[in-house]
């Protein structure tokens, strides 16, 4: 069954649907699985291969695509009939001689939809160079046009019910981030670390469980903890050394994220220092948080904040946050950085993460949060501090 009531998913078609029109888009072929997902439902370990759903202006349902077998992961996920739950047959799956896209156009061109204009998705992660190929080689009275990110734009401002979903993803995480510090220890491996984290994630809570997240533990210790996206070794942890800890976890897509950092024994002065300077300026960028106020100038406040310190980042320091699959669990909209002049509104729900990276050393302390009706709550509730372990 799916996790949202069938008039949700018409609102959000609605309103994915007005953007088409604003765009002069009359078909939208959806590939990214986060989209499939907020449109229909549809949630499988699928997206590996050809899948699609296709939004028509002149349907109320979409009509969802996929490999024959998973026809029905599709009757148990979503939404719609049965007869907008199309599958193909296996000899089209990593096949030199034919491709999912053929059979895709085959439907659009049965729908009479074949001279429309038809957005597609070009930046979406699982939507190859070799798919576009065969939707224009197939569908040569079409118009195609770039569609990318339009259905994440959507996505951006959360109903109540994601966002108990987010709520409860961040319970999640914070018992995982709970077990990773308690963990780390002088000796302990951090391969075993990584292993309760896992467990952790899957567990939940007494009340529900999680699920899969969109990447592994980020969990670099030592020298390697100078790098944002390692993840761990075999090796033994040592005293001395931070380990920076950047977690998820997942309920029915829906992603918390969580970032802090342990030492193992007495820190460094300048990683006790800079841990200081993070929170603080974390901090003042969760107060200037507010509906109203631009993505940038929350950037612009933390910059503020720790630039007096001698402290610097040239990165964004967040990102909106929501459902996601594999490879990332950003939604690749809002980004907290110099230029960004989206303005915040109730609901939007970001991971603020002012990671400072350095030769030999690495601070990580980050806070997922919701915009009020007049600030921000944050979404986790863990001192906002540096572990120190001794």
């Amino acid at each position: 069954m799916p996790h949202f009531e069938r008039q949700e998913y018409l609102d959000r078609l609605k309103r994915t649907k007005q953007r088409m029109m604003d765009r002069r888009i009359e078909l939208l072929v959806v590939t990214d699985p986060c989209n499939l997902y907020y449109l229909s439902g549809y949630d499988a370990w699928s997206f590996y291969v050809g899948q699609a759903l296709v939004v028509s202006l002149d349907a109320e349902e979409p009509v969802w695509i996929g490999r024959d077998m998973d026809v029905a992961a599709a009757k148990h996920t979503t939404f719609m009939a049965s007869e907008n739950l199309i599958g193909y047959s296996d000899n089209y799956v990593q096949s030199t001689e034919r491709h999912p896209m053929h059979f895709v156009a085959g439907i659009i061109k049965e729908r009479g939809w074949d001279r429309m204009v038809i957005g597609v998705e070009m930046g979406a992660y699982y939507f190859s160079a070799l798919s576009y190929q065969e939707l224009i080689r197939n569908l040569a009275e079409a118009r195609f046009v770039d569609a990318s990110l339009l259905v994440n734009w959507v996505r951006l401002v959360k109903s109540p019910a994601e966002l108990s979903y987010m709520y409860e993803a961040a319970r999640i995480v914070e018992r995982v981030m709970a077990a990773a510090i308690e963990m780390i220890a002088v000796g302990v491996r951090q391969c075993d670390v990584a292993a309760a984290i896992y467990e952790a994630q899957m567990r939940g809570t007494e009340a529900y469980g999680g699920q899969y997240t969109s990447s592994p533990p980020l969990i670099p210790t030592g020298s390697r903890a100078s790098a944002p996206h390692l993840s761990w070794t075999d090796e033994r942890y040592r005293a001395g050394e931070p380990t920076t800890l950047e977690l998820v976890a997942a309920r029915h897509r829906y992603h918390g994220a969580l970032g802090r950092t342990v030492v193992l024994g007495r820190p460094s002065d300048t990683v006790a220092a800079v841990a200081e300077v993070a929170v603080e300026g974390l901090t003042a960028a969760l107060e200037a948080v507010k509906p109203g106020v631009p993505a940038e100038e929350i950037e612009e406040v933390w910059r503020r904040t720790v630039t007096k310190y001698g402290v610097k980042k040239e990165s964004r320091i967040g990102y909106s946050i929501g459902i996601a699959y594999p490879p990332t669990w950003g939604e690749q909209t809002v980004s907290l950085r110099p230029g960004d002049r989206t303005v915040l509104e109730p609901n939007m729900t970001l991971h603020l993460i002012p990671g400072i990276w350095a030769e030999g050393w690495g601070i990580v302390i980050t806070e997922s949060f919701r915009v009020t009706e007049t600030s921000c709550e944050t979404l986790c509730h863990l001192p906002r501090q540096l572990f120190v372990k001794t």
